[in-house]
């Protein structure tokens, strides 16, 4: 059963005085009347009201089929409209596109947060990202609200997460319904956060969580929409290349393992003096103000590096973790996360639950390596206790004492990867593609491909080679069974030619 409800405005209007013409929302009928009746009882009595009818409220009401409702602008509109719908019903091709008007992009970032973010490897990133977006855009719901209350309640504030963020421009279209969001809307804001100094791969990696939230709503809420109209069909995305090839030059290797041997040394006396300094740190406690309470825990440092002088046990975390990374090829949230329970020393292996592709697996470790892991100690779950902000400090210092400029932890990666292609294709064995796949743990195999260019050097020593032995042929005799390919087997072409 179908309804139309004119939602149109009132309006009221004199003949020959148009300013006297006003117009009232549907929902003031008895303020129309009451101008209407003012404007009779001052002697305008050709005074009329009038509704339009551009604003039709369609409602639809069937068994089996959720209420349906829209609004179009005439009576033939709304007469078209519940006859293709009765018509696709009964085909069963109907597709309910008015739910793409009822929510907007907001909402879906905000529902996205709770249902989906929780779900995914980088979740944690997906929900700062996207949270970033709706404080930006001044959004605010009850699920912001319960978001913002567990994280007060847990000691985090949300505002000071997000003090360093830019914030974003240009981004009025989330508050515009789904369907109606245009692809030069997402390119306007892709401008101006590239205006803003924003690395193309970051706007870049926006875009794509935008359009993981898009797909969502297409496949998983099945908020119907055509490809076509889709907000991200034909974006165009901003063009970068952030691959690195830095490799280790020279000695710089050495001079990072120093660099990193300096760095354990420090954190090592640090350590030690913590250690001797526990009885001070409690007496300090209970001293009446914080100056007295520095002031003694500082005598206490003096003292206690006075007596440690150089006899203290070095832990070498750094130069392990490092040696680590080259020898292993491992991600560095993998080499953070390893435990000692997944590290089997005596079979010279490692194991990787938790990868960032999702996929398990196994890394040999050389003898060196393995000297190295067992100095460390062992009074922590895992191998490398250290947090993510304390290793970038440590890497900053390392390079500046190891004089090594524009070197990246995740250059190392890069580098354990290139060496071990360059040892197989060096040993005569080049690895092919699934096997170096499954040794530095890639899921896609064209990712390796950028690796093949490391071998270049080793290729053009083959070429030599190649080209020597062409032209030892081209010069030997005609005839001679080393210039045909058929020598036998107890014959051998001259090492040296004339």
């Amino acid at each position: 059963m179908a309804t139309i409800t004119n939602r149109s405005r009132y309006v009221v209007q004199v003949e020959g005085h148009p300013q006297l013409t006003r117009e009232f929302p549907f929902t003031k009928k008895k303020a129309a009347r009451s101008y209407l009746e003012e404007l009779r009882r001052a002697g305008y009595t050709s005074a009329r009201l009038t509704q339009r009818e551009n604003a039709l409220l369609v409602r639809i009401r069937q068994k089996g089929y959720p209420e349906l409702t829209f609004q179009v602008s005439s009576y033939e509109e709304a007469d078209l409209h519940i006859k293709r719908i009765e018509a696709e019903r009964r085909q069963g091709l109907f597709r309910d596109y008015s739910l793409a008007r009822k929510v907007t992009h907001a909402q879906l970032f905000d529902r996205y947060i709770d249902e989906e973010c929780p779900r995914h490897k980088g979740g944690e990133i997906e929900t700062y990202t996207l949270e970033g977006f709706l404080a930006d855009c001044g959004y605010d719901s009850e699920r912001v609200r319960r978001r913002r209350e567990r994280r007060l309640a847990m000691g985090k504030n949300p505002r000071k997460s997000h003090r360093r963020r830019k914030p974003r421009k240009c981004i009025e279209w989330l508050h515009k319904p789904f369907a109606n969001v245009l692809p030069t809307d997402i390119e306007r804001y892709v401008s101006s956060r590239l205006a803003q100094g924003i690395q193309p791969a970051t706007v870049d990696r926006e875009l794509d969580l935008i359009a993981q939230v898009v797909n969502w709503a297409i496949k998983t809420l099945r908020i119907p929409i055509s490809e076509t109209e889709s907000p991200m069909y034909g974006v165009r995305r901003p063009r970068y290349s952030n691959a690195r090839d830095r490799r280790l030059r020279g000695t710089e290797e050495q001079r990072l393992l120093e660099a990193a041997r300096v760095e354990d040394q420090i954190r090592s006396r640090k350590l030690a003096i913590e250690a001797m300094i526990k009885r001070a740190r409690s007496e300090a406690a209970g001293l009446p103000n914080r100056t007295a309470r520095k002031r003694h825990i500082a005598r206490a440092k003096i003292a206690a590096s006075a007596e440690l002088g150089d006899s203290y046990p070095v832990i070498p975390l750094f130069e392990a973790l490092i040696t680590f990374l080259l020898f292993t090829a491992a991600r560095r949230s993998e080499a953070l996360a390893l435990t000692w329970s997944n590290t089997y020393l005596d079979e010279r292996r490692v194991f990787f639950p938790d990868t960032k592709n999702g996929t398990a697996r196994n890394a040999p470790l050389r003898q060196h390596l393995v000297s190295l892991l067992s100095r460390l100690p062992r009074n922590h779950p895992r191998v490398f206790p250290i947090s993510l902000d304390t290793l970038k400090g440590a890497w900053r210092r390392i390079c500046s004492r190891a004089r090594i400029k524009d070197l990246h932890i995740h250059d190392l990666r890069h580098e354990a990867i290139s060496r071990i292609a360059e040892a197989g294709f060096a040993s005569g064995r080049p690895f092919d593609l699934i096997t170096l796949a499954a040794i530095t743990g890639h899921r896609d195999i064209r990712m390796l491909a950028r690796y093949s260019h490391m071998c270049v050097g080793l290729l053009a020593e083959r070429l030599d080679e190649a080209f020597e032995l062409a032209e030892q042929k081209r010069r030997l005799p005609i005839g001679h069974p080393a210039a045909t390919g058929k020598m036998s087997s107890d014959t051998t072409a001259p090492a040296v030619l004339a």
